[in-house]
C-alpha cells in the first residue's frame, strides 16, 4: 500500500453519533499481465544447461527479477526463492505443478534464454587509456531470446507464456590484439552487466499498477485524546496494525453502534494491509451488529478482490 495523505471532509452528525473521516490512498491493482502476487509466495526457476554463458545470464536475470518483485510486493524483503533445473526443450503444465511442490511457491516463474552470435563493431583505441589491456574498446551487439513461463497455483490451472527477444549492446575493452573469437567470447561474458536491465524489463509486466481511492473510518467525539482519535492518527500515519490494536479495545464497548464501527474500522484496516479474508471476517461482524452506512462500499471492494 502506497500512502499519499490528503485530508477530506469529516461529516459530523451529532456528538454521540459516529463521524466519518476520509483519506485518499494509492491502492494496488493487478499488473499489466493480469496477475497479482499480493499475499502469495513466489519462486523463480531458471534452466541450467550445458551452455554456461546462458545459464549465468539467466541466473542474473532471475536475481534482478526477484529484487524488482520484492521491492513491489514484499517491502524489499528477500522473500523470493531462486532455483535451477536442468534445461529442457519444452515446458508442460505437469512440470509447473511439480515446481510448485518442489519450491513451495504459490507462483512460479520459469525462465530460459539463448544468447546468439555476437556482432562486432570496429575495435577502436581508447584516448588516454591507463592500462594496456583496456587500450582498445570494441562495441558488440548480442541477440538474446527469452522464454518465460508463469504458473499461479492459486489462479486458473494454466501456464502463461511470455516470449521476447532483444539485441543487447556491450563494450569489450581489450589490448588491441585480441582475436575476433576472443572478442566475441568476452562480449558474451559481459552479458551479466546487461542482466539487471533485462530483469527490470521483464518485471515491468508483473509489477503492480496503482490508483488513488478514498477510504473512510468511523470515530466519535467529543474527546480528542480517546482511543478513537488515537487509532485514527495511527491510520493517518499508515500504521494500520497499530490502529487495529486500538480499535480492538473498542470492540468491547457497551454500545452496539460503537462495536460495529470499531469492527468496520478493523475490516477497513485489514483491507488496506491487503489481508482480504481477515477484512471480510471483521466486516461480517460489523454487519451483524448494525446497519452502518460504509459497510456496503467495503463489501463491494472485497467481493472484487476475493473473486480474482
Amino acid at each position: 500500500m502506497k500512502h499519499s495523505w490528503f485530508l477530506a471532509v469529516a461529516l459530523a452528525v451529532s456528538a454521540c453519533s459516529p463521524q466519518i473521516y476520509s483519506m485518499y490512498l494509492d491502492v494496488r491493482q493487478p499488473s499489466n499481465s493480469g496477475l497479482t502476487l499480493t499475499g502469495k509466495d513466489v519462486s523463480i526457476v531458471y534452466m541450467d544447461g550445458n551452455n554456461q554463458v546462458d545459464s549465468l545470464f539467466d541466473r542474473q536475470v532471475a536475481s534482478s527479477l526477484a529484487r524488482q518483485l520484492e521491492d513491489d510486493y514484499f517491502g524489499g524483503k528477500e522473500t523470493v526463492g531462486i532455483y535451477r533445473i536442468p534445461s529442457a526443450d519444452s515446458v508442460t503444465l505437469e512440470q509447473m505443478h511439480s515446481l510448485v511442490m518442489e519450491t513451495e511457491g504459490d507462483v512460479v516463474f520459469l525462465l530460459h534464454s539463448k544468447l546468439g552470435e555476437p556482432t562486432l563493431e570496429t575495435n577502436q583505441p581508447v584516448i588516454g587509456a591507463s592500462k594496456v589491456d583496456s587500450a582498445f574498446v570494441c562495441p558488440a551487439l548480442v541477440p538474446v531470446k527469452m522464454n518465460l513461463e508463469v504458473y499461479d497455483s492459486m489462479g486458473a490451472d494454466e501456464v502463461h507464456n511470455y516470449n521476447g527477444s532483444a539485441v543487447l549492446r556491450t563494450l569489450v575493452y581489450n589490448d588491441g590484439i585480441l582475436t575476433e573469437d576472443g572478442l566475441k567470447a568476452r562480449s558474451l561474458n559481459n552479458m551479466g552487466t546487461q542482466a539487471d536491465k533485462v530483469g527490470a524489463r521483464v518485471s515491468s509486466r508483473f509489477l503492480s499498477n496503482w490508483i488513488t481511492e478514498s477510504f473512510s473510518f468511523y470515530y466519535f467525539e467529543p474527546s480528542s485524546t480517546d482511543l478513537w482519535i488515537e487509532a485514527l492518527l495511527k491510520a493517518l500515519d499508515g500504521n494500520f496494525a497499530a490502529a487495529v490494536d486500538k480499535w480492538s479495545l473498542l470492540v468491547k464497548s457497551e454500545s452496539a453502534v460503537k462495536r460495529a464501527c470499531a469492527c468496520f474500522n478493523i475490516a477497513q484496516a485489514f483491507y488496506l494491509m491487503e489481508d482480504y479474508e481477515l477484512s471480510a471476517r471483521w466486516l461480517s461482524e460489523a454487519e451483524k451488529l448494525e446497519n452502518i452506512s460504509l459497510a456496503p462500499g467495503l463489501r463491494k471492494r472485497l467481493v472484487a478482490h476475493l473473486q480474482k
